[in-house]
């Protein structure tokens, strides 16, 4: 009885062992995949209004391409400071019911918002691979 449990101990000790390789670091090519997501995202949510389409949706995108080169210069708070401005976007669209709320009817700005904070946090941890430390605003 107490070989079999000595070998389980083991066999969870090493399973452990081999498993833990298997989560990687945030890359940055990770990253800028999940910024070419939201930047699709965001070409196709519904925006209502006279500027949808020649000042709201630009101005999203323009913040995305922003926050894409910074990442492409490891500027990785720099490219945090262009996401959450991009989010304070969506957040004034949806206080606005300019931007799509309605799941049914495809991406909504809370799944903006959503995927942005997943970003963000994907380039906190670039930062902290990168110098040790988060980013702090």
């Amino acid at each position: 009885m107490m070989k079999k449990i000595s070998f389980a101990a083991i066999f969870c000790a090493l399973a452990l062992f081999v498993a833990a390789p298997l989560a990687q670091a945030t890359t940055v090519t990770e990253v800028q995949q999940m910024i070419a997501n939201l930047k699709a995202k965001t070409t196709s949510v519904i925006i209502t209004g006279k500027s949808a389409e020649d000042k709201d949706r630009p101005g999203l995108l323009d913040k995305l391409n922003e926050a894409s080169l910074k990442v492409d210069q490891a500027k990785f708070c720099d490219s945090i400071a262009k996401l959450n401005d991009f989010k304070a976007r969506v957040n004034a669209l949806i206080a606005a019911g300019k931007i799509n709320q309605d799941p049914a009817l495809g991406t909504t700005g809370q799944e903006l918002l959503n995927d942005a904070d997943a970003i963000i946090a994907a380039l906190n941890e670039l930062q902290t691979q990168s110098t040790g430390a988060a980013c702090t605003f």
